[in-house]
């Protein structure tokens, strides 16, 4: 298809719809991904046979915790064996604050000055590792209204004591990716009430461009014009999300495991993580974004889990992953329907058509949990989505023969993203994981 040329007459237009000219060149086909997603789950399995797969290899099947994957088992690869490395600090929490701080650092902890029962991270974390060093941007968010206080909910780092702290409220998230805002920043009230209503009126950022999107839609055909349909939808779908999360109430929290006062409701929780997922997949099909970041909940989050039928439950982990045997049935449904809402997001990026294939083809997406078993800190849940632009063999369930620590897999995501580091975290000359590059 012979690649069309458009004169957009606005910033706004070509910052929103340039991405959408994306048929690709014969040698753009061949590129390496340039999009990475990663998704921090802080569930774990009450025990290995809810989470990971049976059968062999090439030939499995999908354990209860991933039912709902079915549709995107073929560009899945299963990961069972992968530790945290057991050391250094451990605040008083078991194991609460240390394997948030390892997960995506492969680091130790470092302690907070203030602070004996929080830390801080020892070093970058991956995500952040890949943004600085391919000059790439990226998008960390919460699915929690609180934890920002705290290492449970802070996973990502630029660098030793140096957090990079999710966005918990998603229209900060959408306004990061698409408006420039930055959290923390002074925000002006009378634009903030403007771009409140603007949203309440269910006003797109597309409608100020009907003109050239109708001009452009003219310039386009086949594949491209279903480009800027899926494009088109999914910034319409975003709004629309953070809309509605901005229409539930919010309910006062508690980011620690262990005290009282949590809220008594997670009515919010739906909806906020539907518009995240929205917003964070508007951002990478709009190439406002090329590495994201979501962390679901916190460590030791609270929710109850009262929109899944048969969990009735006061707090999920205290009354269910304390007691993982007595309710291994609701732990399950719970940790069922994060997981079916990450299968979701990697069905719409498979959906998505880019160049000759999908979007999912150009885009590595990194699930894995900080806990295995209740509080270890061994076999933790990982899952790979996309086949990396051809260098990862999908539709795979890999057991490997011994545990491995955790910075060899974050070295072969960087290197499925064409950074050929030699290891990252505690130990930075430990290589890739070479099992899941055979």
């Amino acid at each position: 298809m012979k690649r069309r040329n458009f004169l957009f007459t606005s910033m706004q237009a070509a910052l929103l719809l340039s991405p959408v000219l994306s048929v690709r060149r014969a040698e753009a086909e061949a590129a390496l991904p340039k999009r990475v997603f990663f998704w921090v789950h802080c569930g774990g399995y009450p025990d290995e046979a809810a989470f990971f797969p049976s059968g062999s290899e090439n030939d499995f099947q999908l354990s209860p915790m991933l039912q709902g994957l079915g549709d995107v088992k073929s560009e899945m690869v299963v990961v069972e064996g992968v530790d945290l490395r057991d050391s250094g600090l451990n605040p008083k929490g078991n194991n609460h604050i240390r394997t948030v701080g390892k997960v995506l650092t492969a680091k130790d902890v470092l302690p907070n000055p203030t602070d004996s029962l929080n830390g801080e991270p020892g070093g970058i974390s991956i995500d952040q590792l890949l943004a600085r060093d391919l000059g790439l941007s990226s998008l960390e968010v919460i699915v929690h209204t609180g934890a920002s206080n705290h290492m449970r909910g802070k996973p990502f780092a630029t660098g030793p004591n140096q957090f990079k702290v999710p966005i918990a409220p998603p229209e900060q998230a959408w306004d990061k990716a698409f408006k420039g805002f930055q959290p923390g920043d002074v925000v002006d009230p009378a634009k903030e009430k403007a771009r409140m209503n603007r949203l309440r009126a269910r006003r797109s950022v597309l409608d100020d461009l009907t003109t050239e999107l109708k001009n452009f839609r003219q310039e386009l055909s086949g594949i491209e014009k279903l480009k800027l349909d899926a494009h088109e939808d999914a910034i319409r779908r975003a709004e629309l999300s953070v809309l509605a999360d901005l229409d539930t109430t919010q309910p006062k929290t508690d980011a620690e495991c262990s005290l009282p006062g949590r809220e008594t409701t997670n009515s919010y929780v739906p909806n906020r993580a539907k518009a995240h997922l929205d917003v964070m997949f508007a951002a990478l099909a709009c190439n406002r974004v090329q590495v994201g970041g979501m962390i679901w909940g916190y460590s030791g989050y609270s929710w109850r889990y009262e929109w899944v039928p048969g969990v009735n439950t006061d707090g999920i982990h205290d009354d269910v992953h304390h007691r993982a045997s007595a309710e291994r049935d609701a732990y399950i449904k719970s940790c069922q329907w994060d997981w079916n809402q990450l299968g979701q997001f990697v069905k719409r990026l498979k959906d998505t058509p880019e160049g000759t294939g999908s979007m999912l083809d150009n885009t590595v997406i990194v699930a894995l949990s900080h806990f295995g078993k209740h509080h270890q800190m061994k076999k933790i849940p990982v899952v790979l989505f996309g086949n990396a632009a051809g260098q990862l063999k999908t539709n795979r369930y890999l057991k490997l023969g011994s545990s491995v620590h955790n910075d060899k897999l974050l070295t072969s995501v960087a290197h499925l993203m064409g950074h050929k580091i030699s290891g990252i975290g505690d130990d930075q000359n430990c290589g890739p994981l070479s099992a899941l590059h055979g």
